[in-house]
């Protein structure tokens, strides 16, 4: 049984999830497969999984069978747990609470797929159908204050099974990071009436310094003060605070833009591993005028060290301006 734990000092939630550590590992640190039992997300295994909760399939075929393209079920080894109360208990200075949560897998492809740059166009828009539908999903239920999908490629990046894949966790209490990032907004939009993430793209697009690329009305570009090399934003740039309210027309746009800029990154940095994670509006907010939701991509090319841990900043080699002008050079 997980459970969140508070610190004391900064107020910043972690979760104790002791049965993570029983997840399989089919990756070794270099990115070479260490599979040797079959693999669950694979078609035909699907009682290797727990049951599905969702799923983008072929017509007349059954759940939890062969036939699906896009496949989303209950992490076996969860970090959080639907049952149960948030309530606190509290030992003193130490205040504890329940795991409560969903953690669900989304199962990108039924091909055993390593690299999501192999996907197509098509098969992106059906990964980024099922984002969407399960933020949906979840944003309906008054338990959960913050939605967060992310997926981990490669083991340096902290995937474990190598079958293309990511993740969705629906968070009682906004973490400390989300809470950060709003709040800078809400302050930005206070003080002049107009949304940051909206100046800042208008801005990169008058420039194109820091642009990677643009398709329809998106934009992907490297941020002015990135936290790692190379890392990348994709963000509408039209003002929408919700990725779940996304029309099936920018869904198959984000579609390609993503697609082309993961393809990029892997050209211009040899299949780095890599996280990406979508920052969405809480469902609890009823203001949206200050927020701007977009995806961040981290490729993970060098390891935090010292001076992160210590200081909570971030070092970072690589100019933005540079990392834009060699992703926009790579196709």
């Amino acid at each position: 049984m997980s459970e969140f734990r508070k610190d004391p000092v900064t107020g910043r939630w972690i979760i104790i999830a002791s049965a993570r550590a029983q997840r399989p590992r089919h990756m070794s640190e270099n990115n070479e497969s260490a599979q040797i039992e079959p693999c669950p997300f694979c078609p035909g295994h699907e009682a290797m999984t727990p049951p599905e909760v969702w799923s983008y399939r072929a017509t007349n075929t059954q759940p939890d069978t062969p036939g699906w393209r896009v496949r989303v079920v209950s992490n076996k080894y969860p970090a959080l747990a639907i049952g149960g109360t948030w309530s606190p208990r509290n030992d003193g200075v130490y205040e504890s609470r329940h795991g409560l949560g969903v953690h669900e897998v989304i199962i990108e492809s039924p091909d055993h797929v390593v690299n999501m740059d192999m996907l197509s166009a098509d098969q992106f828009t059906n990964i980024l159908r099922a984002y969407s539908d399960r933020m949906r999903q979840h944003h309906n239920d008054r338990r959960w204050r913050y939605l967060l999908v992310y997926k981990n490629q490669g083991a340096l990046a902290g995937a474990t099974l190598e079958h293309v894949h990511s993740q969705l966790v629906a968070l009682p209490a906004v973490p400390r990071q989300a809470v950060d990032e709003l709040n800078g907004a809400k302050r930005y939009y206070r003080s002049t009436g107009r949304c940051i993430y909206c100046e800042m793209i208008e801005r990169e697009l008058e420039r194109r310094e820091r642009v990677i690329a643009t398709q329809g009305e998106f934009v992907a570009l490297c941020p002015f003060a990135p936290r790692f090399a190379y890392e990348t934003w994709i963000a509408p740039i039209n003002h929408f605070a919700a990725f779940e309210q996304s029309s099936e027309q920018d869904i198959a746009t984000l579609a390609r833009v993503l697609k082309d800029t993961i393809t990029r990154l892997n050209r211009a940095l040899e299949n780095p591993p890599f996280n990406y994670l979508i920052h969405s509006i809480p469902p609890h907010e009823k203001n949206n005028r200050h927020y701007h939701w977009h995806i961040e991509i981290l490729p993970q090319l060098a390891r935090a060290a010292g001076f992160e841990w210590g200081s909570g900043s971030h070092m970072n080699s690589v100019a933005p301006e540079d990392a834009a002008r060699s992703l926009r050079d790579a196709l």
